[in-house]
């Protein structure tokens, strides 16, 4: 689970923050960093994610739930 303690230690405001985040790492190759993220979120907030992503993302989003379930 993705807390509010650890976006504050990762220097973000808000879990839009993050999710722009892993995003940028998934653009910038940063496949274990992304794999890590992922892996971390709970349920809900991977299907938040998703759903944030599909805003201008949606080429990733496969990749994405490939990530989650390896």
């Amino acid at each position: 689970m993705i807390s509010k303690q650890y976006i504050k230690q990762l220097e973000f405001n808000s879990i839009e923050e993050f999710f722009n985040y892993v995003v940028e790492s998934k653009i910038n190759g940063n496949y274990t960093q992304t794999k890590e993220f992922i892996k971390k979120m709970n349920d809900k907030q991977f299907l938040l994610f998703i759903n944030y992503t599909k805003v201008s993302w949606t080429e990733f989003q496969t990749e994405f739930l490939k990530m989650r379930l390896e």
